[in-house]
C-alpha cells in the first residue's frame, strides 16, 4: 500500500486533537518561569552618575614645560583611572565613614585599612563620554540614597584632590614663608628692642664718614652672606624633602617650591608630578612588587636623583658664595675693630635692626603674592551634572518578558510533545491507518445511527399492537425503515464496493467479524443482505454467532 505523507491540514489535526496537552505544557512552563523569577529575584542594585568635565589650565610656558618633559597628564584616560585611585578614593571613604578620620601611619599600612579604600573603589566605574573631555563617575550600592551620596563624594572629592595637586607647590611655599615670618619678627624686636636700651644706656653716638661708610659696607656683606645662607638652607630642606620616603601609598611628595627660575628644576619638578601620578594610577590594580610599579617606581627614582644633583649643584655654588662673602667680611672686620666700642656696637645693632627689617619687607611682600596665587587657585575640574538618587534598580527582573517568552517556549514545548505523543499513540483512528496497518483497501464507512430514533421510525411502520421486541429488532432494518437514509446510503456504497473489488474474481462469502459485542456485525451484515436482495441478487444469511445469535431474531 502507498504511505501517505502529511500535510498541513494534518498537522492542524493534530495540534487539534492535543490542544489541552499543549495548553498544559504551557501553562506548567509558565507556572515555573514565574516561580523561577521569584524564587531567584537577585538583591536590587541602584546607580547614580555623576558627570564632570576636566580641562588642563596652562600657561604659555607650562605647556612648553609639558611638552619638553613628555607630560601625558592630559590623557582623559588617566584621569578616569586616577578618579579610582587610592587618594581620591581614600578622601571618598573619609567622608562616608567608612574609615576613620584620625589614624597613625602604621594604621595607614594595614590591610584592614587598603582594603576598605580598594573595595570601595570596586564600586565606582568611570567613562570619558565620547570625544569630549567630561567623564561620568558611576557608583553602585544596594541603596538608592547611598549611590547618589557616593557618586557626589567621589566627584567633590576628585575636584579638591585636583586643586590640591595643581597648587601644592603654591601651599608648600606659603607654609615656608609663612614659617620663616613667625621667627623673623621675633628677632626683629629683639634687635629693636636692644637698639633701644642700648641707646637709653650709651646716649647718642656719632661716627665719620669714612667709619659709617666701612661699616655700611660691611653692613651689606651681612646681609648678603644672610641671603645667601637662607637660600643655603632652603636648598638643603628640599633636598631633605627629595630623599624623604614615605610608605604609605598616595601620599604624594617629593615636590619642591623652588623661589629662583631655575627651568631644569621646574622640569624636572613636573616630570615628577606626572610620574606619581602615573604610579598611583597604576596602584588601583597592581600592587607594589608588580613589576610596572617596580619600573615607574624607578623612573621616580630617576628624576629625584637628577633633582638631588641639580640642587647639590646650586648648592655648591651657594658655599662659594658664602666662602667669598666672609673672606670679605672678615678684611673689613678688621677696620672695623679699630673703631670705639660703642659706635661698633651701635652699628652692629642698627645693622641688625636693619637687616631683619628689609628681610621681613621682603618676605611679607613674597607672602602676600603667594596669597594671591591661592586665591587665585587653579581649578581643572568642574562638576557639570550631580548625582540624582535612582529612581529603580538596574537588576530588577523583567517579569513580564519572562512570562511570555515562557509562554511561546511552553506552547513549542507543548507541540513537540503533543507530535512526540501522536507518534508514539499505536490507536487507528483514520482510514489510511486502517489501510496502512491491515495492508488492505477500505470498502466502506457505516456512520453510527441514533437508536432512538430508529425506534420511533419503526414503530411508525409497525401496527400499533407490535410488541417492544419486535419494534426494537425491525429498527434495526435499516434500509427497509428508511431507505434514503445517509446509513441506507452507505451500506449500498458498502455493496457496490463489493461488487467493484469482485469483479476479477467471483466472490462467494462474506464474513462480517469483530473483536468485541455491540460493534455493529448482525446489522451490517443483514442490512447489507436486505440490499443486496432489493438489487434482484440471492443470498444466504448465515448467522455464525454460536453464543449469542441474533440475526434470526431480526429476520
Amino acid at each position: 500500500m502507498a504511505q501517505y505523507e502529511l500535510n498541513v491540514i494534518d498537522y492542524w489535526l493534530i495540534v487539534k486533537k492535543r490542544k489541552y496537552l499543549i495548553l498544559l505544557a504551557a501553562g506548567l512552563v509558565v507556572l515555573f518561569t514565574f516561580l523561577f523569577s521569584e524564587m531567584f529575584k537577585p538583591s536590587p542594585l541602584y546607580e547614580a552618575s555623576a558627570r564632570v568635565k576636566f580641562d588642563r589650565t596652562s600657561t604659555v610656558a607650562q605647556q612648553l614645560i609639558e611638552t619638553m618633559s613628555f607630560s601625558n597628564a592630559n590623557d582623559l584616560n588617566s584621569q578616569t583611572e586616577f578618579i579610582r585611585g587610592f587618594p581620591v578614593m581614600e578622601r571618598v571613604a573619609l567622608e562616608l565613614g567608612r574609615v576613620p578620620a584620625s589614624v597613625t601611619p602604621e594604621e595607614k599600612r594595614s590591610a584592614a585599612y587598603l582594603n576598605t579604600v580598594y573595595n570601595l573603589g570596586q564600586e565606582i566605574k568611570t567613562q570619558r563620554e565620547g570625544d569630549t573631555n567630561i567623564i561620568r563617575i558611576t557608583a553602585t550600592s544596594d541603596q538608592p540614597e547611598m549611590a547618589e551620596t557616593t557618586a557626589n563624594s567621589v566627584a567633590n572629592a576628585y575636584r579638591l584632590e585636583n586643586i590640591m595637586t595643581r597648587n601644592r607647590l603654591v601651599m608648600e611655599s606659603r607654609r615656608f614663608v609663612e614659617e620663616q615670618l613667625a621667627g623673623l619678627e621675633k628677632q626683629l624686636n629683639n634687635a629693636e628692642d636692644a637698639l633701644r636700651a642700648f641707646r637709653e644706656r650709651e646716649g647718642q653716638v656719632f661716627l665719620t664718614d669714612e667709619a659709617r661708610a666701612a661699616l655700611e659696607t660691611f653692613t651689606k656683606l651681612e646681609e648678603q652672606h644672610n641671603e645667601v645662607m637662607r637660600k643655603r638652607a632652603e636648598g638643603e630642606r628640599q633636598i631633605s624633602v627629595l630623599n624623604r620616603t614615605d610608605a604609605v601609598i598616595g601620599n604624594q611628595t617629593g615636590r619642591i617650591f623652588t623661589e629662583e627660575q631655575n627651568a631644569l628644576l621646574t622640569i624636572l619638578n613636573q616630570r615628577l608630578l606626572d610620574l606619581i601620578q602615573e604610579r598611583n594610577t597604576l596602584l588601583i590594580n597592581y600592587t607594589t612588587d608588580h613589576p610596572q610599579v617596580r619600573e615607574q617606581q624607578q623612573k621616580i627614582d630617576n628624576v629625584r636623583s637628577e633633582m638631588v644633583l641639580e640642587l647639590r649643584a646650586k648648592l655648591k655654588t651657594m658655599q662659594d658664595r658664602e666662602a667669598t662673602l666672609l673672606d670679605q667680611r672678615d678684611r673689613y672686620r678688621g677696620r672695623y675693630l679699630q673703631f670705639p666700642r660703642a659706635a661698633i656696637q651701635m652699628s652692629r645693632l642698627e645693622r641688625e635692626v636693619k637687616v631683619n627689617a628689609d628681610l621681613l619687607a621682603t618676605l611679607k611682600a613674597k607672602h602676600q603674592e603667594l596669597q594671591i596665587k591661592s586665591a587665585e587657585q587653579i581649578e581643572e575640574v568642574t562638576i557639570v551634572a550631580p548625582a540624582i538618587a535612582p529612581g529603580g534598580p538596574i537588576n530588577s527582573p523583567n517579569t513580564e518578558l519572562n512570562l511570555m517568552v515562557g509562554s511561546l517556549m511552553g506552547i513549542f514545548l507543548g507541540i513537540v510533545v503533543a507530535f512526540a505523543r501522536e507518534s508514539f499513540d499505536t490507536s487507528i483512528g483514520t482510514i489510511e491507518g486502517i489501510e496502512e496497518f491491515l495492508k488492505v483497501p477500505v470498502l466502506g464507512v457505516i456512520p453510527q445511527f441514533d437508536g432512538k430514533e430508529m425506534e420511533e421510525a419503526a414503530r411508525a411502520a409497525l401496527p400499533a399492537r407490535a410488541s417492544a421486541s419486535s419494534v426494537e429488532n425491525f429498527s434495526k432494518l435499516i434500509c427497509l425503515i428508511d431507505p434514503k437514509s445517509v446509513l441506507s446510503e452507505s451500506l449500498r456504497s458498502l455493496r457496490t464496493n463489493i461488487q467493484f473489488a469482485s469483479m476479477d474474481r467471483k466472490v462467494k462469502s462474506i464474513l462480517f467479524t469483530s473483536a468485541g459485542l455491540g460493534e455493529g456485525k448482525s446489522t451490517c451484515v443483514t442490512n447489507l443482505a436486505i440490499t443486496l436482495a432489493q438489487e434482484g441478487q440471492r443470498g444466504l444469511l448465515v448467522d455464525a454467532d454460536l453464543r449469542r445469535p441474533i440475526v434470526h431474531q431480526r429476520l
